[in-house]
């Protein structure tokens, strides 16, 4: 006998997952605002206190420092649940999702309690200019994986990096188009949107309903070099995202995310950031 879930799953009836309603947004945190080590998991836990005791209500992480809890994957997700700070979802790579491991990275991570994988690929273009084929095709893989997701009820959620937003956020509006809503959502980073030359404020406007998170970081260029700065001190802030998060409802997670550039962990600024925050978005 098999359950009547699996039975539609097998039919092609994969059970729909709720969509997110308006409402108030949450402040999380992304773990690389910390230094940490894969598998040094009460290392996680303090920086969880830690994000707790500086106002940040979830956080997010990289799969890596989760893979060692899936096989005790009920005491630890008793351990994450004690700190008070949501798991909202664990970040990898679409070269990550191999055919032989990415099931048991998904029974894992649901496990633990996360609501989504947060997964990231290579821009079609570093100019925001590609043959519609590509887009085509990067769009029917990400479908392909959010259905996996699906059926371990758990939520795919795109990361962008720079070029992703070049050229008028064209690859962006380009996956939201070609990609169906009730499969593929997006985990914004609007740092990253700022500094591609894109307007993450608009997206959020014209996509909002599909967005499960927005990372927030900021940068000052430095000799020609953009370097991350706390928020507040870069070439860039928030103010038209925090109208557009106003005007919509959006009631997303809105992530905080230092060291996420190629010096890993900035933990004095998370406090500044969380201060910042509730001055800009009033969160």
């Amino acid at each position: 006998m098999i359950s009547r879930r699996h039975f539609l799953i097998a039919a092609g009836a994969q059970p729909a997952l709720p969509a997110f309603a308006k409402g108030t947004a949450k402040v999380g945190c992304q773990a690389n605002g910390f230094v940490l080590k894969p598998g040094d998991f009460s290392a996680l836990l303090d920086a969880l206190g830690k994000m707790k005791e500086l106002g940040y209500a979830g956080f997010e992480c990289n799969v890596r420092f989760m893979r060692r809890q899936f096989d005790r994957s009920q005491k630890a997700r008793s351990q994450i649940e004690q700190t008070g700070v949501r798991f909202i979802g664990a970040h990898m790579s679409i070269a990550e999702a191999q055919p032989d491991t990415f099931l048991k990275t998904l029974e894992g991570v649901a496990a633990l309690g996360a609501k989504c994988i947060v997964m990231s690929a290579t821009a079609l273009s570093p100019e925001g200019k590609f043959e519609p084929e590509a887009l085509r095709a990067k769009a029917a893989k990400l479908e392909a994986l959010a259905k996996m997701c699906r059926e371990n009820e758990l939520r795919l959620a795109y990361h962008n990096h720079n070029p992703e937003f070049a050229n008028h956020n064209a690859e962006m509006n380009g996956l939201a188009e070609a990609t169906s809503p009730d499969l593929v959502d997006f985990l914004m980073d609007a740092g990253h949107g700022y500094l591609g030359g894109g307007d993450p404020a608009e997206f959020l406007r014209s996509h909002s309903s599909r967005i499960l998170g927005c990372h927030i970081k900021t940068f000052r260029r430095e000799k020609g070099e953009p370097t991350q700065v706390p928020l507040g001190q870069g070439d860039f802030g928030f103010q038209e995202l925090a109208l557009a998060i106003r005007k919509t409802g959006w009631a997303g997670w809105l992530i905080d995310e230092e060291g996420g550039g190629p010096t890993p962990g900035d933990t004095a600024a998370l406090g500044p950031d969380r201060d910042y925050i509730r001055r800009v978005f009033g969160m």
